[in-house]
């Protein structure tokens, strides 16, 4: 009796050890994403001042610049209620009407990350934040505010909002529709749902 009673103790602490396991790495390969993505420096519209655009050698090297991001410290939550976007799958809408439920904190940890580009990643030191508004604009290229993330029950699709700060009054905040396709997460839609 006490053999089958161990027996289930160790079968049901290795099915949520290998959850906790799959959640983490969805979360992080989703995360390292977001940084490649909303982390890239911008390339300036030279088109509105009636500018030949940039070539391409000069493009990749705006692209290849060495950005240094803060990110804050914790997962965030959302309490904005999103309605449905009727360009999208059910189940996309589903995992959208959910990103507000999630209430679990999770603290980011840099040494998880696993970026392409030649970004020079911090954690916000929200002391010196609370002491100096002007903190990340003196010290960062960047801020990004990342979110909690919903996924579906198989790790295939997620919903999540990325914030992104470029400076005072220029950032923007959007929700990042993903679907993993051959084990590699990819971003099929972004909503910019706010802009300062």
């Amino acid at each position: 009796m006490k053999k089958i009673l161990f027996l289930i103790i160790l079968i049901t602490c290795y099915s949520c050890e290998s959850e906790g396991y799959k959640i983490e790495k969805n979360t992080y390969d989703i995360l390292s994403l977001l940084v490649d993505k909303f982390g890239e420096p911008m390339i300036p519209p030279r088109e509105l001042y009636n500018l030949e655009p940039f070539s391409k050698k000069q493009k990749d090297s705006i692209l290849n610049q060495k950005v240094k991001i803060v990110i804050y410290p914790i997962l965030k939550k959302s309490s904005k209620r999103f309605s449905s976007k009727e360009n999208l799958s059910v189940e996309f809408n589903e995992l959208l009407s959910d990103i507000k439920r999630i209430n679990k904190k999770t603290i980011v940890d840099l040494s998880k990350f696993k970026i392409k580009r030649p970004y020079q990643l911090s954690i916000l030191d929200t002391n010196k934040l609370k002491r100096d508004v002007r903190y990340v604009r003196k010290n960062f290229d960047k801020l990004l505010n990342l979110y909690v993330i919903s996924f579906n029950e198989d790790y295939s699709k997620a919903v999540t909002i990325s914030g992104v700060s470029n400076g005072y009054l220029n950032g923007y905040s959007s929700l990042v529709f993903l679907e993993k396709i051959d084990g590699k997460w990819e971003i099929k839609y972004i909503d910019t749902f706010s802009i300062s």
